[in-house]
């Protein structure tokens, strides 16, 4: 009789542990797409997907809108500080004057890259309504890209 019992208990000893592991992944699947949802879900404030730079630039040029277009990368010392200026000073701005952001990272501004021949970061291009531009290389100063920006909205 005690073989039996072993037997019994082993047999449901064998069950319980399939039924767990099948339980455990379960569990694991389930949260896995929890996380996956939420992943995918819009907040009420996340913006839509903005268009790609080369569209805005091409955009802003046949509608005559003055721009800065503003070259950078998110992990260089002198980008970041460029990026801060940037959203400092420009937002008094943003009614006159376009602001194109491109990361030149993103694979889709490499024909913009291109066509602007970036050859270092931070690069500042103003463009004033008539298409032509001033470029500046490098960090400016909170003065000067007032004083750009500004330039670029006393134009007629």
């Amino acid at each position: 009789m005690p073989k039996n019992q072993s037997r019994s208990r082993s047999g449901n000893s064998s069950l319980s542990t399939t039924t767990s592991r099948w339980l455990i992944l379960a569990a694991i699947l389930a949260v896995a797409g929890v996380i996956l949802w939420q992943k995918n879900q819009k907040s009420p404030n996340q913006p839509a997907l903005a268009e790609p730079a080369e569209v805005q630039f091409e955009r802003n040029l046949q509608q005559q809108k003055p721009m800065l277009a503003f070259f950078h990368s998110t992990d260089c010392h002198s980008c970041i500080e460029m990026m801060e200026l940037v959203d400092e000073v420009y937002p008094q701005f943003q009614q006159e004057v376009a602001l194109v952001d491109v990361n030149v990272y993103d694979a889709a501004n490499q024909n913009l890259l291109r066509r602007a021949r970036i050859l270092s970061i931070p690069t500042q291009i103003f463009i004033k309504r008539d298409g032509s531009g001033k470029v500046f290389l490098g960090v400016m100063s909170k003065e000067q890209l007032r004083q750009e920006l500004q330039q670029l909205t006393a134009e007629p």
